[in-house]
């Protein structure tokens, strides 16, 4: 038996336990989140957040994962929806019944780079079980708050003649306008990401707004720009829309996606190889930005730049891809790594640094950074402890080494040699993470980045990428374990962003003091803060990188929204759910237009086990032919024509067989195998 085959099965079993940790200690009994008993309490972080941490319960029951996954997913879920439309807002203006937390079961005022983090739970939930009608009514619900088909919403959020939403943030209660009017005040979490704009008169850093009267003028510019802009990061709700489709299959949702997507297709035709940040009531790109592409809301000056840019582009894209079957969907993510290649730059050590993002060429830019920070200045312009004054090149600034992981997509997508080469270019000399996997290699929020490494195993440069990937993920849920266990015993944890007052630590203290009499371990302010500002993010134990790569044949989804982009996936036959049958290993060996190569191994020394393999996370790819060698040792070749094939396995089998496919040939759905 392949020491793979094992491994991913030791791993399967040891996550099917490894949450009952947290579900002892960071939960109430029915699932609710600890909540004290503060008027107005919102916690240190978004709601956002709290969905966020449980995204990877039901992608493990997709795949593989022990039956109580889908349950405790359903349960948390819901426990969470009916929780936080109990609590209201502090300080909201709205009426009653629109001034909680979630309204309609919704978020009701974020942008799309949140709400794409916090939907990524309900769409795998979709995903995981199809067929529960309380999850598609919600799914139409939802989508109808972006295509202006919800009665009761007080205004629509999307404009179809323009396309664009009306504002950059938005949901169940329309345009988000209520954010916009006031001063931008400072905050801690500012520290790490620097300003908006950098051409507001007597505002240098982000501590100048700790004056009321600049942080007045800047939230007057800040609204002036912002408020009727819609944002590139947007993009990021096609998904939410997809989800609808999937459901559905109706005709209004594809299209509402398609039109979308095209008119930032458009507006970056028009931008000289850039993709704008933002388009404002006409549609046009700089309109509220005084003619600048840049400036939007989670764009290419604040806070995070290309990054979710290419989130973005990456999800829109592939979305498109999804309906169309059309090839090069993804192509203009590829030119916009090309494009920052250009101004990019060669350090001591031979590494490509690549420009993150683009602000007013000469602004003064100085925020958090380190010592051994790449491309800053001497001419610092405060004495802020740990901060650093960025340099730019002709605009561009936050030098340092491309994620690989829009790349990544992208070849997963094209599988042409041209982009694998682009992928191998942009990696870190310095940093071994192509023939190699550690902890310096993974990271984020959902325990990923072996991206170089799983990209040489397809390649066939690193044939032991499977074993070494499987224990690192082993040891990743062993290593989260006892970190809550140090955060339960030890009692601290490193802060995030501080509370920013006085007054907020004392808030802190009696949160603090409230929780501690709701539960057996008692833990210190910094846990505290931690948990209300992340909730389950960084302490779930489930790591899926590994097996998703190993046995679908894709990439991680995009974090922020993005859906499961994948070669295949597995149903147990015998029990009718997704998900590898017990005892089963499945291995992607390699991936070609022409199809993959796939190793099923059962691992049960008395029986059998039945599985069937469906093309593509969604049915969206066709199998031609199935070629083996069977029990004879002859070479077989069977014709399939069709987007599951099911394999019986004998006890102790080991089976290789390469399956032709057709790619992108079929609408997607979320029908389940046995119901088409």
């Amino acid at each position: 038996m392949p020491e793979w085959a094992i491994l991913e099965r030791s791993l399967i079993a040891l996550m099917n336990t490894s949450e009952d940790l947290l579900l002892e200690h960071y939960l109430m009994p029915n699932g609710e989140i600890f909540w004290p008993d503060i008027e107005g309490f919102a916690g240190y972080g978004g709601v956002d957040n709290a969905f966020e941490g449980f995204h990877r319960w039901p992608l493990f029951y997709l795949l593989g994962g022990d039956d109580r996954f889908l349950e405790l997913a359903q349960r948390q879920y819901d426990v969470l929806v009916a929780q936080f439309s109990r609590y209201k807002k502090s300080g909201s203006q709205l009426p009653a019944g629109r001034d909680t937390m979630l309204v309609q079961e919704y978020l009701p005022d974020f942008d799309w780079m949140h709400a794409g983090e916090a939907a990524m739970y309900f769409y795998y939930l979709n995903l995981a079980n199809p067929t529960n009608e309380k999850n598609k009514e919600r799914s139409i619900r939802f989508a109808s708050f972006l295509t202006n088909e919800d009665p009761t919403i007080p205004a629509y959020n999307y404009d179809p003649e323009h396309k664009v939403f009306k504002t950059l943030a938005m949901g169940s209660n329309g345009p988000a306008y209520h954010r916009f009017g006031g001063p931008h005040s400072y905050g801690t979490w500012m520290d790490s990401y620097g300003l908006a704009f950098y051409d507001v008169p007597g505002v240098v850093t982000m501590m100048d707004l700790k004056d009321p009267e600049k942080a007045r003028r800047f939230g007057e510019v800040y609204s002036a720009r912002l408020r009727d802009c819609d944002t590139v990061t947007n993009m990021l709700s096609t998904s939410m829309v997809m989800n609808a489709y999937l459901h559905t299959g109706q005709e209004k949702y594809k299209q509402w996606v398609l039109d979308y997507v095209d008119g930032w297709r458009e507006r970056y035709a028009a931008n000289d190889g850039i993709m704008p940040d933002n388009a404002g009531p006409n549609g046009i790109v700089g309109e509220t930005m005084d003619g600048k592409w840049y400036g939007g809301h989670y764009g290419w000056a604040f806070p995070h730049g290309f990054h979710f840019i290419g989130d973005a582009m990456v999800v829109g894209g592939e979305n498109q891809r999804l309906l169309t079957g059309d090839p090069g969907r993804l192509q203009w993510v590829r030119e916009q790594v090309e494009m920052l290649l250009t101004h990019s730059i060669e350090d001591e050590q031979g590494r490509r640094l690549v420009p993150q993002k683009y602000t007013d060429p000469g602004a003064v830019i100085e925020f958090g950074g380190s010592d051994t920070e790449p491309m800053t200045r001497p001419d610092r312009v405060t004495t802020f402890p740990n901060f650093t004054r960025k340099q730019q090149i002709d605009g561009w600034y936050e030098f340092q080494t491309l994620n690989p992981m829009h790349m990544t997509h992208v070849y997963a997508d094209s599988l042409d040699p041209n982009d694998l080469e682009l992928t191998k270019e942009i990696r870190d000399k310095t940093n071994n993470n192509w023939d190699h996997v550690d902890r310096s290699g993974v990271h984020g929020k959902d325990y990923s980045g072996r991206h170089h490494a799983y990209l040489n195993f397809l390649e066939g440069g690193y044939p032991n990428y499977p074993a070494e990937a499987l224990l690192h993920s082993i040891a990743q849920v062993y290593g989260r374990l006892s970190n809550l266990r140090d955060e339960l015993e030890v009692g601290e944890k490193g802060w995030g962003y501080r509370p920013g007052s006085d007054k907020a630590y004392e808030e802190l203290a009696e949160v603090t003091r409230q929780v501690n009499a709701m539960k057996e371990k008692q833990w210190s302010e910094s846990v505290t803060h931690s948990y209300f500002q992340t909730y389950m993010i960084g302490r779930s134990t489930i790591t899926t990188e590994a097996l998703i790569h190993l046995t679908m044949g894709g990439p991680m989804p995009i974090y922020n929204g993005g859906l499961l982009k994948v070669s295949i996936r597995h149903f147990d036959a015998d029990r009718k759910r997704p998900g590898l049958p017990p005892d089963v290993s499945a291995l992607v060996r390699g991936i070609s237009e022409q199809g993959i190569e796939l190793t099923l191994a059962n691992l049960h020394p008395i029986e059998s086990r039945t599985v069937i393999v469906q093309a593509g996370a969604f049915g969206e790819h066709r199998f031609s032919t199935a070629s083996y060698t069977d029990d004879h040792g002859n070479a077989t070749t069977t014709e399939l024509n069709d987007e599951h094939v099911e394999f019986e396995l004998g006890p102790g089998t080991v089976f290789e067989v390469t399956l032709g496919m057709e790619r992108f040939c079929r609408q997607p759905s979320y029908q389940l195998p046995w119901d088409r």
